[in-house]
Formats: C-alpha cells, structure tokens, sequence
C-alpha cells in the first residue's frame, strides 16, 4: 500500500488509489431519509422501482423527527400525495390531530411510520451512513459513494435523488446551484427545539384569554385556542419576551415566545423560539457553533417559560432535538427559477407536478435572514396575517443544470429566496419527494435522463398516485392520452 503523502506547503493529503467494493445496484437511490427523502422512496417504490434509502441519522424523518418541528400549516383537506396519507393514518394511530388549519403530530410516532410504509414498499433502509462523493461518468450520475461503520463503499443506481436538504449531492455533481439569498446569500436563521411536560395546560389557556391583545400574534393560525378539539397553539407573550430581554433574561434574538405542537391530553408542548443567525448549514464548524448557541438560548428560554407564564411553574423539558434545524442553504438552479411572484399570482404551468396549498400571503417571510423575528416593528407577526392559498411548481424545477441523472426533492427546488419561504414546508416537502421518487423510477424504467421524461406521462403517474397536478396540467396529460 502506497503511504499517504503530506505536502506541507499546500496545506493538502494527497491519498493513494484505493478500490472501493460496489455493495448495491438499485433503479433509484434516496440521498437523504428526511420528510422528502421519505416521500421520494415511496413515490419510487410505489412506481415499481428497486429503491434504496440513506439517512446519517439513526432514523428517518429529518425536520418532524431530528428537529421535532411537529406541527404543519396547513389542514388535512388541503394535504395531497403521500402528505394526506400520512397525516391520516398518524391521526388513526392517535399520533395527530387533523381536526384544525393546522397539523400537530407525534415525532416519535412519525419514525414509526416512515419505516412502516417503507417497509411495505419493499425499500432497503440504511441509516447511519453518510454520502461521501457521487460517482460521476462526465455529467452524469451513476451512484453514490458512502462512508459508513462498514468502511467506504459504492452504490450504484440508474438514477439518483438528493433529498439531503443541503444539496450536497448536487453540488457536489458540479450542478448548477445558489445558497441563501442572492443578494447577499445571507440564511435562515437555525434553531434547536425542545419539549416541555407536565404543563397545566387549563391554566396557560386561562391566562392567554385573559389577555388576547397583549400575548397572541395577528395570524390567527399561529394561536389557536380549541381545547375542547384536542387543539392549543400559543404564539406571542410578546410583553413577557420584552420584559425578560430588558432583565438580560431572554437572548437578544429572542422576540416572542412560541408553543407548537401541543399536546393537549399530555400536557407537552414543543418551544420553538431559538434563533441563531449569521451561520451556514454547509460549514460543520458552523453547524458546531449554532447547535451550542441555540442550546445556551434554550435554558434562557425554560427559565422564562416557567417563571412568567402562568401553568408552565412545574413544566420540565422532556428533550430537545438531537440535530440543530436548519431552514436554508443551497437550492439548485434548473432551466426555470420559481419567483415568489408566480406562487403569489397561482401562476399555472403546462408541466405542473402539484398544487400546494398552504396558510401564505406575498412577502410574509417567518425566518427572515436579517433577523428581528417577532421584534416590535416585524408585521408579519404583530400585525399581518395569512390566507389560505394554492401555488403550483412546474417540472423544470426538479432537475439540477449541470448534472444528468439526478432530481431533487424537498427545499432546494429550484425557486428564489422568496419563493423558497412558501415551498419549504414539511407536507410540501414530503409531496416534492415523492415527485422526484416517481419521475426517477420512471427515468429508470424508461432509459432515460429525468430531464428528458414525457412530462404528460408524469403527470399522469402522479395523479395516480393522489397528487393534486392541478387542473391546467390534468387538462394537459389527458390531452396527450
């Protein structure tokens, strides 16, 4: 064996040749088992494809698992795709509550679920294991290098999906891509979440209806107070969040307080109010940084929590999500880039893939870049709300210029910053991964690049397997029949 070479002077390893064993050859391959990740693999299964799934974590699920970001915005009669089945079928299992605008779920029980449908599916789940380099023959594809306790290894497949969050795949393909905001490139801020138990939740109720004007948010859908439906969302106490950063109690990024994810019958709800700034999800010593922030943010904010709003005196945290969250880094740039102007319009396309709906108005950013979440002069919290709307994402979003082979699900489509605001939700996610599952197993069986995919025989496929593809697109596919 060749020793490793040093060179100083370049700061570099220069590492010998090395043969890598081929472990798998699959149809499609799922870089990532986050909520796209798993809506990719089900899409793919469910279209016949031998498919494979990765996850660096010890389970699936991504933001509603490792983040425990546990509520969606948007009601269950708006859910389409793989989004509706799992919100269901977790409301059957006790898991949920799909009586409101919005969805609160079990992170726990959602792990189940993933691996439950999966498995049916017959896709092969290989969690702890990380992508190292994609396997490239000139600007297509071919698989995946991956680094796991079983040493480094190959995985070949016809085609691949990057659902890592990050596009890591792609860019590492060499696919055309930006991070953050193209002005500045500037991003979402990361959060760390955590649960608290043993809340007097009638107590916290009381209080917040005693004092409506000064502690709930404008946007009705972010404060809900139904307990009688098993439904509690809190957003705002925006006077005790000012009183606490004046006492140097509360971290400066810290503008109001927010409980989602509640579960009214246990007493837990999830606080989600770190926010760390000024870091970048692709850079680990950054990631390192954000995670010990937003934790030390954290104890600040159970100090708080437990001292000023009535119930919560002998609440406790119950755990806190094992990865730090993050809302933003790179998106692909494809042959269309989605403007924020054509979602807000209910711009339609002759390749739409879906119809979204969600709770959304223009400009309405939640995560700005720039900070100030929930600070006196941020509209989109103390004055501004919310309708409940539809958007529709083309095909030409999903595929990466640059690359073959590849297709991308979840929030690095193809869209602007703005946009992405809109389209980076958990249901959209879940329904754009199973998107990208479908047209790669359908680029697999056909023998072709998914860039070049009959966009009517997609969109046909979708529809088939309960996706809304929007009634100019259905009109479209049936036209092609």
């Amino acid at each position: 064996m060749q020793p490793t070479a040093i060179h100083a002077d370049k700061n570099i390893l220069v590492e010998p040749p090395r043969e890598t064993p081929i472990v798998r050859e699959v149809d499609v391959l799922v870089c990532g088992g986050g909520v796209s990740g798993v809506g990719a693999a089900l899409g793919a299964a469910r279209s016949g494809a031998r498919t494979m799934i990765l996850e660096r974590n010890a389970f699936l699920g991504g933001a509603a698992t490792a983040v425990i970001m546990n509520t969606w915005n948007v009601p269950v009669t708006r859910m389409t795709g793989v989004a509706n089945e799992f919100a269901r079928t977790l409301a059957a299992r006790g898991a949920g509550n799909i009586s409101g605008p919005t969805f609160p779920f079990d992170p726990e029980a959602f792990k189940e679920l993933a691996v439950d449908l999966l498995r049916q599916e017959g896709v092969e789940i290989l969690n702890y294991t990380w992508v190292q380099d994609p396997i490239m023959d000139g600007s297509r594809i071919k698989g995946v290098i991956i680094q796991n306790k079983s040493g480094r290894q190959a995985i070949l497949a016809h085609t691949v999906i990057d659902a890592t969050g990050d596009a890591d795949v792609a860019a590492a393909a060499g696919a055309e891509y930006v991070k953050g905001r193209e002005t500045d490139h500037k991003m979402r801020p990361m959060s760390v979440l955590f649960r608290m138990g043993g809340i007097d939740l009638p107590r916290v109720i009381d209080y917040c209806r005693s004092q409506p004007a000064e502690y709930f948010t404008a946007d009705p859908n972010f404060h809900i107070l139904e307990p009688e439906k098993g439904l509690v969302r809190l957003s705002g106490f925006f006077h005790i969040a000012e009183r606490a950063r004046a006492a140097g109690e509360l971290p400066e990024e810290v503008h109001y307080l927010r409980f989602e994810g509640i579960d009214v019958a246990r007493g837990i709800a999830t606080v989600n109010n770190s926010r760390v700034y000024g870091v970048d999800g692709t850079n680990a010593w950054d990631i390192t940084a954000a995670d010990i922030e937003a934790r030390m943010q954290n104890r600040k904010l159970l100090a708080v929590i437990r001292k000023y709003i009535p119930g919560f005196e002998n609440a406790y945290v119950m755990d806190s999500s094992p990865t730090v969250g993050v809302r933003e880094t790179r998106r692909i740039r494809g042959t269309y880039v989605l403007p924020q102007e054509d979602l807000a319009s209910q711009r339609t396309f002759d390749d739409t893939v879906v119809r979204i709906w969600r709770h959304m108005a223009e400009g309405r950013d939640w995560h700005k870049a720039d900070g100030g979440e929930g600070a006196p002069g941020d509209a989109v919290y103390r004055t501004a709300t919310t309708s409940l709307t539809w958007f529709e994402l083309p095909w030409r979003v999903f595929t990466p210029n640059g690359v073959d082979g590849l297709v991308v699900g979840g929030r690095v489509l193809s869209v602007t910053h703005d946009a992405d605001m809109w389209t980076r939700g958990q249901y959209c996610c879940l329904v754009t991964g199973q998107i990208a599952g479908v047209a790669a197993a359908l680029a697999a069986s056909r023998g072709v690049a998914p860039a070049h995919l009959d966009v009517s025989e997609l969109q046909r496929t979708l529809a088939g397997q309960g996706i809304d593809i929007g009634s100019a697109a259905v009109g479209a596919a049936e036209a092609a029949t």
